[in-house]
């Protein structure tokens, strides 16, 4: 379970995300910006306390980017590069 201490001295915790949690989030969205902050519902708890979506709209700003942060740089990290997954080209060939 990875640990985060959020700016406002706050300690969010963050368990092993599973594809169901995902799901789950993507169901309770109403939009697919709404996506981050439902699984961030799913997966985090703050100072022990399971976290509720409609709680992370009332929190001090600070701290939500701090848990979109968390989040979002474990997908990032997972993500490959688009540049290293095109075929090289020969230098001075033009793609076709």
């Amino acid at each position: 379970m990875k640990e985060l201490t959020l700016p406002s001295g706050k300690t969010a915790k963050f368990k092993d995300g599973k594809g169901r949690d995902l799901l789950n989030a993507q169901r309770k969205a109403k939009t697919p910006d709404e996506i981050l902050f439902a699984l961030i519902a799913e997966i985090a708890e703050i100072d022990g306390q399971t976290v509720i979506y409609e709680d992370l709209l009332e929190m001090d700003l600070e701290d939500v980017l701090a848990l979109q942060a968390e989040i979002s740089g474990k997908f990032q990290s997972l993500q490959p590069n688009v540049s290293s997954t095109l075929p090289k080209q020969p230098a001075g060939s033009t793609a076709k």
